[in-house]
């Protein structure tokens, strides 16, 4: 099925506009408890799609298993979808700094030309000092190369009290590089401490998306920030919208991403459910925020978005099912009759009452 209208955006691509489409191709599923190679498959928070395999970070945080991904053999036909596990990678070698053991909570995971990934990593602010955030390097197998510059403004104080940087368990959720690897991009799950508004939640959070420059001998510099506002909470379908945050970015261009909102839903009797939309977003009218350390009374533009999929809505056709916990995405396999795919994966937060789903979508017009 094609979703439309709300599939249905303008890039600008060579000088002339170009209509692009998604339409649904198919799914599989992974149950949770699934084991392979003495892991657990689960928490599946980053996905890229590299040389004829599916590779699936797992954001558990120890509880389970080490920090680690996956390499799946993943078929896509018209009539089918396939997702077999055929290898698993820990990371490993990152610097100890003290006594402690290096504490991740893996979120992101992104594919370099040089056969490299990126991992970013939300960190910890229960922990005492406070676990930071992070985006750093591995090879292809998992073993670290070097960390990134993350600015000042996204890192809590190391102890005390709180008073900026990410919030717990919402900081580096989204990241990409473009095609080429010049520039890399992490987003925050919800807003910086410091750019929080008490009873502003229900107008959208602001949220940044930091925007990385490969440059040469120096490697991947900050070089801008976008100031991104989430969609308002709802009241829909019956129920309550009680949070929205940024799950996933997706490099189209230098200027262009999609980007994954994800929420929580709340009915009677204490019955929750997940929001999901996808967004296409220009970054080339947002205003670099990377000199605010509050967004709140400053002055900048935020960047454009438009609608592509509601999740709610538009695979409401799916066969009914319930919206799964969809935080990633990936460009994906050329599909049989030469049209790309977008994968995108659902986290099972390694609970009995969700499952892994990968949903894959056709897409046209690029």
């Amino acid at each position: 099925m094609s979703f439309l209208p709300h599939a249905l955006l303008i890039l600008f691509m060579g000088g002339q506009a170009q209509a692009l489409s998604l339409s649904y191709v198919g799914e599989t599923s992974i149950k949770t408890g699934a084991e392979f190679q003495k892991t657990t498959i689960g928490g599946l928070s980053g996905i890229v799609w590299r040389d004829g395999r599916l590779l699936a970070l797992s954001d558990d945080k120890g509880r389970i298993g080490e920090p680690r991904f996956y390499e799946f053999d993943l078929k896509v036909t018209s009539s089918s979808v396939t997702l077999k596990p055929l290898k698993v990678h820990f990371i490993s070698g990152l610097p100890v700094t003290g006594e402690r053991k290096v504490s991740l909570d893996p979120e992101g995971l992104a594919g370099l030309p040089s056969g490299d990934l990126l991992v970013s990593s939300e960190g910890n602010n229960d922990s005492k000092p406070r676990e930071m955030p992070r985006v750093f390097q591995v090879s292809a197998v998992g073993a670290w190369k070097a960390d990134l510059p993350v600015p000042d403004k996204f890192l809590p104080e190391s102890t005390g009290q709180q008073k900026k940087g990410v919030q717990n368990n919402a900081a580096f959720e989204g990241l990409s590089v473009t095609a080429d690897g010049k520039y890399a991009f992490t987003s925050v799950e919800t807003s910086l401490f410091q750019d929080y508004v008490i009873g502003e939640e229900e107008k959208g959070d602001w949220i940044r998306i930091l925007k990385y420059e490969e440059k040469s001998e120096k490697g991947y510099q900050p070089v801008y920030e976008y100031a991104y506002r989430v969609e308002p909470l709802t009241d829909a379908h019956g129920g309550k919208e009680v949070f929205r945050g940024v799950s996933e970015v997706l490099a189209v261009s230098e200027t262009k991403l999609l980007v994954l909102e994800r929420g929580v839903r709340l009915f009677p009797k204490k019955i929750w459910a997940n929001t999901v939309a996808l967004y296409e977003v220009d970054l080339s009218k947002g205003t670099d925020v990377s000199g605010l350390l509050k967004l709140e009374g400053g002055k900048f533009t935020g960047v454009s978005k438009k609608l592509l999929v509601d999740f709610e809505v538009d695979l409401k056709k799916r066969k009914d099912k319930k919206v799964q916990n969809f935080e990633t995405l990936s460009w994906g396999p050329k599909l049989s009759d030469g049209r790309r795919s977008l994968l995108v994966m659902s986290d099972n937060n390694f609970s009995k009452k969700e499952i892994t789903e990968l949903v894959v979508f056709a897409v046209e017009g690029e």
